[in-house]
């Protein structure tokens, strides 16, 4: 079979199994250049040698992209092992790069303060709205983008999610946020259609089809440059799981729920990034005895000669 045809197969097969049109396209984009690499190539010509040199394509990218690239070709040869139409898969052997423990990651995350700052900086109800749900329930971007009024019940108080990998997950509404959604009704900001976004559509959107989520990352970078705050979406559900934590300390399985991990030890890198946090704080109250001292407006510490030498020339 062509290698074309087969990622053609490959793609109605994924949607058999429940992957949704997003993923299967991303898919289909990175297949595509396999095709490239291997024109008229029949699957069971294609060699280990032919599956490193396409990998070679993205061998200057993070290695989050190359190791989904190898999922993606693992999974197509694999399908087409299963189904018989190669004798081995040829990228069974590739090993994908090493994921750093999860003690070495950077979560990246916003403070309090700043968070005020962008709501300080909101113009609009979409922005408004847009933080909101990301401040105040912590979804990832394309699930707080699709959110629609029919998610939303404002007498149980709860808000309906649909997270990666087709996972559903109602929350509890904070009662703050609740506030805000009940004014944005009253107001009708949100529309009373059922199919109406929470997050408000930008003006001459459109509306056919799954919405674009990088409305979501669009928005929230135009409130960071006028807030003067570095901040994307990912980091406000960071700092929703951070807050959570200091507001109810301990609860790390509360907020794996919330935040719709399937591991707790995910959940748990936020909780050990908190404890790190404030294990360093204790250096705050170091002290050498240095001049610097008086700079801060203390008391002569015995090194004047030297803290006239630091001082700025006339």
């Amino acid at each position: 079979m062509r290698l074309d045809r087969a990622i053609d197969r490959f793609d109605g097969e994924l949607a058999r199994r429940g992957c949704s049109k997003r993923s299967r396209d991303d898919y289909f984009r990175k297949l595509a250049h396999l095709c490239e690499l291997l024109p008229d190539a029949d699957v069971a010509s294609v060699t280990e040698d032919d599956c490193r040199a396409y990998l070679d394509r993205w061998r200057d990218r993070h290695p989050n992209t190359m190791r989904h690239s190898i999922s993606v070709l693992k999974s197509f040869f694999g399908w087409l092992y299963e189904v018989g139409l190669i004798e081995r898969n040829p990228a069974e052997r590739i090993k994908p790069p090493r994921r750093p423990h999860p003690d070495d990651l950077d979560v990246t995350t916003v403070s309090g303060a700043d968070v005020r700052r962008l709501f300080d900086a909101c113009e609009t109800w979409t922005e408004f709205l847009c933080l909101s749900t990301l401040a105040y329930l912590g979804p990832r971007r394309r699930a707080a983008s699709n959110v629609r009024r029919r998610d939303v019940d404002i007498e149980r108080g709860t808000i309906r999610f649909r997270e990666k990998g087709g996972k559903v997950i109602t929350k509890p509404i904070p009662e703050e946020f609740a506030g805000l959604l009940r004014e944005a009704i009253r107001l009708g900001v949100i529309g009373a259609s059922p199919d109406s976004y929470v997050i408000p559509m930008a003006r001459g959107q459109r509306r056919e089809g799954e919405r674009d989520d990088r409305l979501i990352w669009r928005t929230i970078k135009r409130l960071g440059k006028r807030a003067g705050v570095e901040v994307h979406p990912h980091s406000l559900r960071a700092a929703f799981a951070v807050k959570f934590l200091e507001t109810h300390p301990g609860e790390v399985e509360a907020l794996q729920r919330l935040m719709g991990h399937s591991k707790i030890e995910t959940t748990q890198i936020y909780l050990r990034r908190l404890d790190r946090e404030r294990a360093m704080e204790r250096v705050r109250d170091l002290s050498w005895g240095a001049p610097f001292a008086a700079i801060a407006g203390e008391a002569r510490s015995g090194f004047e000669p030297l803290y006239g030498a630091l001082q700025a020339p006339a």
